[in-house]
């Protein structure tokens, strides 16, 4: 989901980076992140059903972020460990465990839905076709094609330099560079019992998913980029209601309860698609022996959880940082994902992985702060 950064005062956000506290934040981040792009990749291969696995994430998000709710209700201390705005603001008079969704919110709300779930379709797909260091590196374009749609929309007349081209430039070198050593050592493994084209076809189709699910989250920040913003906490709505309304509106909603509205439009626009595509085949598979597909409910409940725990992290650093730290830690594990993936799957890092990777990682730190720079002219 796109997200915003709380306005804390420079010391304050001085003193929080000083700590040991955010350092651990971001390596446990890095961990869980690896970590459960494997796990979504090992439950994709055993079980492929990446509709059925989205309607678990939706489900299982929206009710960890309900019970989050509600231990924060009860127990303020956890509550305090959190920046502002994650939590309802329970210090209003009245105010229940979780905010009574209002019909513009869920006209807000409603587009973010349907971007989570296409956006998680398309990356299951990719994810269960080509490996994770691949669906990893693509995720990086998102910076090009985010300029060329506020170029098309006219939404930012910020006149770019030859370094940030230079600088997007590299990234999508690095990202070829990866891509392509990926496919050359995918082709052995599944050489051996299929043939070249399916090979070829099946890495093709799983990087045309990856990019198709890039481009729908592109899409989800950009809308989203407003509404998360943390202003006075308050949740914007669209531009037909001028800023009296937000100015009157006693409701503030918080990002957990966001998360919950998210997560059920999900599942309710992807349900349908589940019990048309995928609910047969699991059904047909339950009821007749012996199972061509095992659900691996143990490895589903912990990418629930792994999930979950991925978005709070998120949550916290984002209110905890300023943005461009946040942009550099997003990087940083960027690069932990893919060195996993390629320790993980057994594959020698050759010097042309690691060249690029520098190629990837130099080209996004240079563009975030050369965009930065740029923004403060």
């Amino acid at each position: 989901m796109g997200i915003m950064t709380t306005r804390k005062g420079p010391m304050q956000r001085f003193n929080v980076e000083s700590t040991l506290v955010v350092p651990i934040v971001c390596l446990c981040w890095y961990s869980i992140s690896s970590f459960g792009s494997q796990v979504t990749k090992r439950i994709l291969t055993e079980c492929p059903m990446p509709l059925f696995l989205g309607e678990f994430q939706f489900i299982f998000i929206g009710l960890s972020a309900f019970i989050t709710c509600f231990v924060g209700y009860y127990v303020p201390p956890i509550r305090r460990l959190f920046p502002e705005g994650i939590f309802p603001n329970y210090s209003d008079t009245g105010t229940k465990i979780i905010l009574r969704p209002s019909k513009d919110v869920l006209y807000t709300v409603f587009p973010l839905g349907l971007f989570q779930f296409i956006g998680k379709y398309y990356g299951h797909r990719a994810t269960s076709l080509v490996p994770v260091s691949t669906v990893a590196s693509v995720k990086t374009l998102s910076p090009i094609f985010i300029i060329l749609a506020q170029k098309l929309l006219k939404r930012n007349e910020l006149k770019l330099n030859k370094a940030i081209y230079l600088s997007l430039m590299c990234v999508m070198l690095g990202v070829w560079v990866i891509v392509y050593t990926d496919t050359k050592n995918l082709a052995p493994k599944i050489n051996s019992a299929e043939s070249d084209d399916n090979t070829g076809s099946s890495s093709y189709y799983g990087i045309l998913f990856a990019i198709l699910s890039m481009l729908i989250f592109v899409g989800q920040n950009m809308y989203a980029k407003n509404i998360f913003t943390y202003r006075t906490n308050e949740l914007p709505t669209t531009n037909k209601y001028d800023a009296t309304w937000q100015k009157t509106s006693p409701k503030k909603y918080d990002k957990l309860t966001l998360m919950m509205y998210i997560s059920t439009v999900g599942f309710l626009l992807s349900i349908g698609w589940f019990v048309t595509l995928e609910l047969p085949t699991l059904c047909s598979n339950f009821f007749n022996e012996p199972h061509d597909i095992e659900i691996p409910w143990r490895l589903i409940m912990l990418n629930g959880v792994l999930h979950f725990l991925q978005s709070m992290i998120t949550f916290y650093l984002i209110g905890e940082i300023s943005t461009l730290s946040y942009s550099i830690a997003n990087i940083m594990k960027r690069i932990a994902i893919i060195s996993f993936s390629w320790m993980y799957t057994s594959h020698h890092i050759t010097s042309v992985q690691l060249l690029g990777m520098v190629l990837n990682v130099t080209g996004l730190f240079f563009y975030k702060r050369l965009m930065k720079f740029k923004n403060t002219e």
